[in-house]
């Protein structure tokens, strides 16, 4: 049974933050000088310094170099990515025909013990091939091996 909600979605951010500006509050806070910082993961500093200022994105590859220089995880880092181009997509007045004006709220029936189960068996296996893909990825970017376990290991 599937019940419609007649609430509008009002989530919708003022200004979307990208989250090169948040690695720019994390570096300022540690007292860690961009050029300095761009050596250390191996980017040209004029590339971080694009980052930093929303011009270019975090990828899988460059969030393992930030997790291993941060100790912040890769996954943090995808999912500001994430966030952002998804709020920067909903701030947009029409994407293909869709207006966040006209959102709907829906809520579900309690899923049964046997859904709940099948679920979360997919889910498993989505995220399994997901790390397998993640994992030779960092291979073919050249990571320790030992780093590459860390990363890819589903706990």
């Amino acid at each position: 049974m599937i019940l419609t909600m007649g609430t509008k979605n009002e989530t919708r951010p003022f200004r979307p933050q990208h989250p090169g500006t948040i690695l720019q509050e994390e570096l300022k806070s540690r007292g860690i000088k961009q050029k300095v910082f761009a050596e250390t993961i191996g980017l040209q500093p004029s590339h971080l310094s694009a980052l930093l200022h929303g011009a270019r994105n975090i990828s899988p590859q460059l969030a393992a170099r930030l997790e291993n220089a941060l100790q912040i995880p890769a996954h943090v880092w995808l999912n500001l990515q994430s966030n952002y181009n998804l709020d920067t997509l909903r701030t947009s007045d029409v994407v293909d025909g869709y207006t966040p004006q006209q959102t709907r709220s829906y809520a579900l029936a309690q899923p049964s013990d046997e859904e709940n189960r099948l679920w979360s068996l997919a889910f498993r296996a989505g995220q399994n091939d997901a790390v397998d893909k993640i994992h030779d990825n960092l291979v073919r970017f050249g990571l320790p091996a030992k780093v590459i376990n860390e990363l890819t290991n589903i706990q």
